[in-house]
């Protein structure tokens, strides 16, 4: 998987690691490290920030949070994300 973003790009291998490049001055390519066990699924650039999901079902953001967009609402116990989009200035997150 790929996605680009407003200057920076994310690629998500074949082995669930991810691999940023481009422009980092708002730390989107700072990408956190994962406990064992745990690999990314999906990725998503946002113009100045990520968001990737876990093998478990939560989501992270890292990069420029001017608007709120690297807040990951905590969900109720038995709920997941299921998939994350980065856009503009902005997150979406669709949950199970």
């Amino acid at each position: 998987q790929v996605s680009a973003g407003g200057g920076h790009t994310v690629l998500l291998r074949s082995d669930g690691c991810p691999v940023a490049c481009g422009c980092n001055g708002c730390g989107q390519c700072n990408i956190p490290p994962l406990d064992e066990g745990l690999t990314y699924i999906q990725v998503s650039a946002g113009l100045g920030h990520t968001v990737l999901l876990r093998s478990d079902g939560c989501a992270v953001a890292c990069g420029r949070d001017s608007s709120g967009q690297c807040d990951i609402p905590h969900l109720d116990e038995g709920l997941t994300y299921i998939q994350v989009a980065a856009g503009y200035r902005h997150t979406v997150l669709l949950r199970s």
